[in-house]
């Protein structure tokens, strides 16, 4: 690897006037962040403009057009054409913005550049990646107030483990976030056919998160993993096959699993083809989950375990085929509490319960239960803690619910809650209440349609 310190702003190491003209005018539009915010600069909670320090980060291959070759101080950037192994003679690139300088060459792998322009971000700003593929042997992390927007063609990619060598490949995260007010937008992420101990993105400790417009696809065990967050925002994005879970506040790391999140946005993603749950609000307080479409999942689709003061509204849940069920069975909706899911600081106080959690208008087809509320105890045998740890004051409302082989709306366990104005169609069992552990559950208004 090497630092290009030598190269000056007038040697703009074969960056023509156009790429950089292209560079400097669409660091907003052109990359995203204008369409984000409104405006073409990223922007801080309060609305503060994050510093506008800009990196750009490239990757070239040593070739030019026809095969003609440049050396690291006039080469071409030949794009996202190459293939997924990349090969030798790909060098990634760090440009400084303001000068079009290269400020750091790597011919290793892509983390090294990215992770070079984040740290030299101390005090924030925007790192742009070119519409590239970029192979990361190791995960790259952001800090305060950083900016990564990508472009069209962006793609970041799990370089390391063969996927043929073994059923499920372990990988490595693409991205950590670690600090206040981040952005992830517009990029590609590929697990190469990894499915354990990695995320696409990562966010652990933040205050202020936004990932947006994003794609995961082929493998990763968690796609889009926030944990000991608040103000939190995962809007727009694709999340296709990963192993365990699409986007959820659980995380592969056993130290970040499950720990407590708060205000947060899950809004019109579309996550399909996951071995347990889509979208899992484990451990959050104060959420929204609103417009997204979940489909092809194992466990419930959209699950919150423990969670509270939260809505779960406008959702699209279809087609979900059971992976070893937890009792009641599975869910396009499910609100829930699971001991397995319970973290000692928690334990035993009200943040271990769900509560206040309205569902309304969603639409959910062909799933074994339509909405379920229940308690899943440790111990299979502990009857008692469907009493004891039941959701409570819940709302359960205006939801469509169609071709529910088991039951439309399935209250195992539950307190106060309200089941009312829903329909539920083609299902032999619509409405079931277990009169032994679910009280003072009001229902009114349902219809139920063959």
């Amino acid at each position: 690897m090497s630092n290009d310190t030598d190269v000056t702003s007038g040697q703009r190491s074969g960056i023509g006037q156009s790429t950089r003209r292209t560079f400097l005018g669409g660091l907003g539009a052109t990359a995203g962040i204008g369409a984000l915010t409104g405006r073409g600069e990223a922007r801080g909670r309060a609305d503060g403009a994050l510093s506008s320090a800009s990196y750009y980060v490239v990757r070239s291959d040593g070739r030019g057009p026809k095969g003609r070759s440049k050396d690291c101080s006039g080469w071409w950037n030949r794009g996202s054409g190459r293939g997924r192994d990349g090969g030798n003679e790909s060098r990634y690139h760090v440009l400084e913005a303001a000068s079009g300088r290269v400020a750091f060459t790597t011919d290793g792998t892509a983390d090294e550049a990215f992770q070079y322009a984040f740290d030299e971000l101390s005090s924030g700003g925007t790192v742009v990646a070119s519409g590239d593929e970029f192979r990361f042997g190791g995960p790259a992390t952001l800090g305060d107030g950083t900016a990564l927007v990508g472009q069209q063609s962006t793609r970041f990619v799990v370089a390391g483990e063969d996927p043929a060598a073994t059923d499920e490949p372990s990988g490595h995260d693409l991205i950590r976030a670690r600090g206040d007010d981040v952005t992830i937008a517009n990029i590609t992420f590929d697990a190469n056919g990894t499915r354990l101990d990695n995320h696409a993105i990562q966010a652990d400790d933040c205050d202020g998160l936004l990932v947006a417009n994003n794609r995961t696809v082929d493998g990763f065990q968690m796609a889009i993993s926030f944990s000991r967050c608040a103000n939190v925002q995962v809007v727009g994005n694709e999340v296709l096959d990963p192993n365990w879970y699409g986007i959820t506040a659980r995380a592969a790391d056993d130290e970040l699993d499950l720990r407590r999140s708060e205000n947060v946005v899950v809004a019109r993603n579309y996550v399909a083809g996951v071995t347990y749950n889509n979208i899992a609000t484990y451990n959050v307080s104060n959420f929204t989950v609103y417009g997204n479409v979940a489909e092809d999942g194992g466990h419930s689709l959209i699950a919150c375990s423990p969670a509270q003061q939260g809505a779960i509204i406008g959702n699209v849940c279809r087609d979900l085929e059971e992976y070893a069920p937890d009792p009641g069975g599975e869910a396009g909706i499910e609100i829930e509490y699971k001991e397995t899911h319970v973290r000692e600081e928690i334990a035993g106080t009200p943040l271990a319960r769900s509560y206040d959690i309205t569902i309304s208008g969603n639409q959910v087809d062909n799933c074994p239960v339509g909405v379920l509320a229940r308690t899943v105890p440790a111990d299979s045998d502990d009857e008692a803690a469907r009493e004891t740890e039941r959701p409570y004051s819940f709302t359960v409302t205006g939801n469509t619910i169609s071709d529910a082989a088991d039951a439309g709306i399935r209250i195992r366990s539950g307190e106060a809650g309200v089941v009312a104005t829903n329909t539920v169609r083609n299902s032999q069992s619509p409405i079931e209440i277990d009169e032994n552990y679910a009280v003072e559950i009001q229902q009114g208004l349902n219809a139920t349609r063959e």
